[in-house]
């Protein structure tokens, strides 16, 4: 069953935005600016900025450097946002901190959960933070940490209404967040044609910072100046976790740099990633007795990602899908139809959730079900769910091992 929000959250509307940084500057303000206590690694982009931060939180834990991590959006509960020393935070924790902000009642969603990931980071004393950008980069309410280092793994299509329908403007967008920063890196998603819309010249490019190649046996080589080259496996699978992978190094050899992070050990780097666990990104769960690979994949770039994925797979799965009204259902439908089954579609319970009638014409001739669960239980196995976050979240609460966090 869906976990109840906080009361500090309980009538905000996660799907309010506000472009601009004013009120949550100020609310901050009034605390101290917690926002400027620890130093930060921000990471802009449209997709693979949640499997980059929790890659850059294991490696610097790994070498001993105590975190934060904000990252968003949640699964099945929202404390899974805030982690320290890579444990979510506790929920009276989190109230309490939402419970200091109450009197700001014009503050976001988004804004509460970071003003109180600030707070709390301040509170504990970690030694860095890893932010994960909500959307853009601009007016993003991660940007006023004036984080030293950032980077970016993409500049995709989505939220066009608000970043701008060409890709130029979304990469102008992005490219404020590197634009701030002191150490910028490009990730090797990044497409060229975009990259002097970005307005950041002092930005590099990762390949400049490490090597990071997939072999043959699907492990990973890495190198850097100074360090022989290494393999071991991926942390994450998917084709598209090497670029993440990729970033996440060259991240951290920035804050080595900037003297935020100790010298990097090829032995401490295996031994973090391999600690790395990003549930909902083609991870497998048990859902009501059978097993379900679940993925997030809910825009055109991350379906994209997924079918190469498919493509090398010997199994052909059945489909549970569902997305947000702002999706190209169709133009994800054209692409995961070919590669499936038998195909099950259902409305999300979020204010956002895509119309039924919508997704069922995106996939002619798919069953129609009542709910994620319903989804499930009308198709053979193996089933793979994907198409929007929510969906994965509505299918780890049914999950048996307790949740996806």
């Amino acid at each position: 069953m869906p976990h109840l929000l906080p009361l500090g959250l309980r009538g905000r509307s996660a799907a309010r935005i506000r472009p601009e940084l004013g009120p949550l500057r100020q609310a901050l303000a009034r605390f101290g600016d917690p926002q400027l206590a620890v130093p930060s690694i921000l990471i802009v982009g449209t997709n693979g900025k949640g499997s980059t931060a929790a890659m850059i939180e294991a490696l610097l834990e790994a070498h001993g450097v105590e975190t934060g991590l904000t990252t968003s959006p949640h699964l099945t509960r929202v404390e899974e946002r805030i982690r320290i020393r890579g444990v979510t935070i506790a929920s009276d924790r989190l109230e309490r901190q939402l419970e200091r902000l109450a009197p700001f009642s014009d503050l976001t969603f988004f804004e509460m959960i970071t003003a109180a990931a600030f707070l709390t980071f301040a509170e504990a004393g970690v030694d860095i933070a890893v932010l994960e950008a909500g959307m853009g980069g601009s007016w993003d309410a991660t940007r006023v940490a004036g984080s030293v280092v950032a980077g970016l793994t993409n500049v995709g299509g989505d939220h066009a209404e608000w970043l701008g329908r060409e890709p130029a403007d979304r990469a102008r967008d992005k490219g404020a967040a590197l634009a701030a920063a002191e150490w910028a890196v490009l990730g090797p998603g990044v497409d060229p044609e975009i990259v002097h819309h970005l307005g950041a010249p002092h930005a590099v490019h990762a390949r400049d910072l490490v090597e990071t190649v997939e072999t043959s046996t699907g492990r990973v080589r890495v190198a850097w100046d100074g360090c022989e080259a290494f393999e071991m496996p991926l942390p994450l699978v998917g084709e598209h976790q090497v670029a993440n992978l990729h970033l996440a190094m060259a991240l951290l050899r920035c804050a080595e740099a900037a003297g935020l992070t100790p010298t990097l050990d090829p032995r401490d780097v295996a031994h973090g990633l391999s600690e790395v666990r990003w549930p909902g990104r083609l991870t497998v769960h048990r859902v009501a007795g059978r097993e379900i690979l679940l993925d997030g994949a809910h825009n055109r770039e991350g379906v994209e990602a997924l079918a190469v994925h498919l493509e090398r797979c010997r199994e052909r799965r059945h489909l549970a899908f569902s997305c947000l009204d702002d999706k190209p259902v169709e133009a994800m439908a054209a692409r995961l139809a070919p590669l499936v089954g038998e195909v099950a579609v259902c409305q999300l319970e979020d204010e956002r959730a895509m119309p039924l009638e919508r997704i069922a014409a995106a996939f002619p001739g798919a069953i129609r079900a009542a709910s994620p669960a319903d989804a499930l239980e009308r198709l053979p196995d193996p089933v793979l769910a994907t198409g929007s976050l929510r969906l994965v979240g509505a299918l780890l609460d049914l999950a048996d091992e307790g949740g996806g966090a």
